[in-house]
Parts: structure tokens; sequence; C-alpha cells
């Protein structure tokens, strides 16, 4: 795929995720959703060549600052208890510097008209005309303090709110644009072009299709493939047909059991680290952390608390797997493979796609160990200090990638549950729930990997949410 390919479907997906539809949710039982547009790329990025959402809103302001100045003119001249007809005569038709404010709304008209000529209709991007705007909108205030009559004033109170407005809505509008529009738009310039250079490989062709940047959209390859894998081989294992059952070898079945509890024990280890790293904190008390590990490179935990009791929740993720559609609306499908010993089995499962269909949908294959744990890690049948249900991609006969999804890796992760006893406001003593969510995910296709971390704390802090409400259901149906 050449150059322009990439460039399009960049701009593509910048382009199409809205404010509602911004997040792209890849979450299989122990991975990840991912926001891989954060607001400010989307706010500053020009879909299409057409105009920023960040500018919009700068275009916005003006308009206000124009239509406010104009209602507070018009409240200040109405004190005076004159006629329409007198105000416009003493006001526009007789103007006279010492007692007429129309000056003023005359000064945000032409900021209205200066601001966007040059900055919707020319775009430029540059603060020297605000900067002007500013300064000379400024100097006649200033100018006009000093000449207007204030000892005759009808309502100076009024009259003094309307300049103050003025002087305040146009240094408003200088820092906007300074600190607000242009920075977000160089920033998602800046990105798109990361996005494109990441994209470059060993299979780029070396000559470039050379087609004018104003024509690429008119491409008529999907984009959808440019997060898509190559198909698979002829010579790959076939996909299971409906209703075939998965037959394992015991020695495959021994590797499962052994990779299974190691991928535990790697979890359970890394969950409790000391001296982890501050991500991101969120409401009721949520904690995103990562660590750097020399085996899996960044992990990120995620700490929060949940009203349920651990020994439930352990019970609903491990028994009900096929039900996780049903409360998580980011999951398309969730499957049991096989069991394949005493906590141990495998599942498939598709999340959601995003960006309109150009993010295609994951799919994922873990091996799953879900297990009550003592306060060692080690695995008990009986007085349980802790639970665990940790996950990690594999490969399993029947289930090769489709076509049509991107394979998703988990190389560690688990969802840690202890115990934690609450006094609620009426004196009951009641057993909570400490969640503790380790991830550490590749998505694969051709994301930025850059990308990617920059949106897992927020998506960690999102997640809870659908866990929380799931379990307030469940206990106002009395199941716990």
């Amino acid at each position: 795929m050449s150059q322009p390919h990439y460039r399009e479907a960049a701009e593509s997906l910048l382009s199409s995720v809205s404010p509602h539809h911004r997040t792209l949710r890849l979450i299989p039982a122990h991975s990840t959703s991912l926001n891989l547009v954060s607001e400010d790329l989307v706010a500053g990025h020009r879909p299409q060549g057409k105009m920023s959402t960040v500018r919009r809103f700068f275009c916005l302001f003006v308009t206000f600052d124009l239509l406010f100045t104009s209602l507070m003119w018009l409240i200040c001249v109405m004190m005076r208890g004159e006629t329409l007809e007198q105000i416009m005569n003493s006001e526009i038709v007789h103007y006279n510097v010492k007692t007429s404010l129309f000056d003023i709304v005359m000064v945000a008209i032409c900021r209205f008209v200066v601001l966007l000529l040059f900055y919707a209709v020319l775009y430029i991007n540059n603060w020297s005309i605000i900067a002007l705007s500013t300064g000379c909108t400024c100097a006649l205030l200033i100018a006009k303090v000093f000449v207007f009559d204030w000892p005759n004033a009808v309502q100076p109170v009024y009259e003094v709110f309307l300049i103050l407005t003025s002087f305040t809505l146009a240094w408003g509008e200088a820092w906007f644009l300074d600190f607000r529009v242009l920075p977000q738009e160089l920033q998602a310039k800046q990105i798109l072009e990361s996005i494109v250079h990441h994209n470059t490989s060993e299979r780029t062709p070396l000559l470039q299709a050379q087609v004018p940047y104003a024509s690429q959209s008119n491409y008529a390859e999907s984009t959808v493939k440019w997060f898509s894998p190559v198909e698979t081989p002829e010579s790959s294992p076939r996909p299971r047909r409906p209703g075939e059952q998965v037959i394992l070898t015991q020695e495959q079945i021994d590797e499962y059991k052994a990779q299974a509890h190691e991928s535990m024990q790697n979890a359970w280890r890394i969950v409790n680290l000391s001296n982890w790293s501050v991500e991101k904190k969120g409401a009721k008390g949520d904690l995103v952390e990562s660590k750097k590990t020399e085996q899996f490179g960044k992990v990120y935990r995620f700490t929060g608390i949940v009203e349920a009791p651990p020994k439930f929740l352990y019970e609903e993720f491990k028994d009900n797997i096929t039900k996780l559609p049903e409360w998580n609306p980011t999951i398309l499908k969730s499957e049991l493979i096989k069991e394949v010993g005493p906590g141990v089995d495998l599942s498939y499962q598709v999340t959601a796609g995003g960006g309109r269909g150009i993010i295609a949908p994951r799919d994922f294959v873990i091996l799953r160990c879900t297990a009550p744990l003592n306060k060692e890690g080690q695995v008990v049948t009986t007085d349980p200090y802790s639970y665990i249900s940790s996950g990690v991609s594999v490969t399993v006969p029947g289930y090769p990638p489709h076509r049509d999804l991107v394979r998703g890796q988990n190389k560690v992760g688990c969802w840690f549950l202890k115990p934690r006893t609450v006094q609620t406001p009426g004196g009951k003593i009641e057993t909570h729930t400490v969640f503790q969510w380790l991830m550490c995910c590749d998505l694969k296709g051709k994301i930025p990997q850059f990308v990617l971390d920059a949106a897992f704390a927020t998506v960690m802090l999102d997640y809870i949410v659908h866990v929380r409400k799931f379990a307030a259901e469940a206990k106002e149906q009395g199941r716990f």
C-alpha cells in the first residue's frame, strides 16, 4: 500500500470519530478498552481539509462576543428611558464620543469581521492578527474611559460593565487562539505525520505514486485494510466448523495447564510489586499506575473499590464468561472453547471496532486460569485470602486469525480481587472488593504504540464503570 493510502486512512481515523464515538473499545476478559484518539487530537484535526473543531469553537466565541456586546449596549441605552428613535439619533446619527457607547459595538463588529476573515475564511495560523485586534480594542477602551462623560451618565454601573466586558472578551479571544487553537492544530498535524511515518516499512514501495494530496480522498480502496492483518495463508489450520468440538491431545492439555499456571504466577507476582508510578487518578479513589518490567515491558495496574463481595465477582467472572456481552456492551462475542482442567479454560472473544468501521474489530484467544489464593499466592481450597482470574493469549486448533479481524495478544493480565470490610452509615458491616486489574496488551494492526500508550490510563478508569454497574444491579436483584 502506498503512502497516500496511509495518510488517507489516518485522516479517516481522526475525522470519523465524533465527540460521542471517540472511544475505541477493545476489551476481552483480561484486555483493555482504548481511547485511540485523544480529545485534543480530535479537536485540532482538520477532517478532509475542513475547519477543525477547536477553530470552529473560536469562531462561535467571536460571534458570541459581537452578540453579547450588542445586547449589553442595548440594555445600557434602554435604561435611559428613551424611545428607540431617540436612541438611534443620540447614539448613532449624532454620535458623540463623550456620551455615546456605540463605538464599543463598532469595535466588536470590526473584531468579528477581521477575525472571521483571517481565521475562518483565509485560515491563517498566526497570532499577529488577533494581537493587533486585541491591542486596538484595549487602546480604544482605555481612551474611552478618559473621554467619556461619567458625571452625567444615567447608569454608570452598566456602562462600566459594558467596557469591562468588551475588554475581557477581546483578551479571551486572544488567549483561546494562542493557547488552544494554534497548539492543538499543530499537535494534530504532527501526530498525523507521525502515524504516516510509523507505518512505512520494508513492504512500502520505494517509488511512491505521485498523487496530489487534494485528490487522495478519491481513492476507492477501503481504508479498513490499513488496520487489517494479512489474510490467513492457504496452509494455515482451517477454522472450526459450527458445532465441531475442539480435540486436544494430552500433550497439548498438559502444555496449556503449565502455561496457564505460569501466567497466573507471573500476574500475581507483578500485581503485588511495589514502587509503581502513578499515571492517573479517578473518582472514588481509583488509581492507575504503571511499571516497567524486564519480561513484559510496560505494565498497567488499576486499583479501585467495587461494592460487592470478592467471591461473588470471582464466581461470576469464572462461571459466566459467555454472559459478558450482556453487561459489557464493548464485547460482541464471548465463547467458551474448552475446559482444559480445574480452573483452566480456553475462550474466544470478539470486541467491538470503532471509528465508524475504520478500526477493524479485534478478536482474542485467551488461556484463562482462575483460582482462590492465600496471602503467598498459592492456590487453596479453603479460607482464601484473595481470588485471581488471569489470562494470556495462545493459539488453539480451529481458531486461526480471521481475515476480517485483527488478532490481539495479551502478554500478561489478571483480575485480582481482595476483600475489604467497611461499615455503612447505618452501622451495617459489608464486605467490598479491592479490584485490581493488571494489563499488558498488544493490539497488533498498524496502530502506533505511542498512540496506545497515551490512552491506557484513561480507559482503565472508564472500564470500572461497567463492573460497578453490574455489581449494583446484582445487589438490587438480591444475588448477594
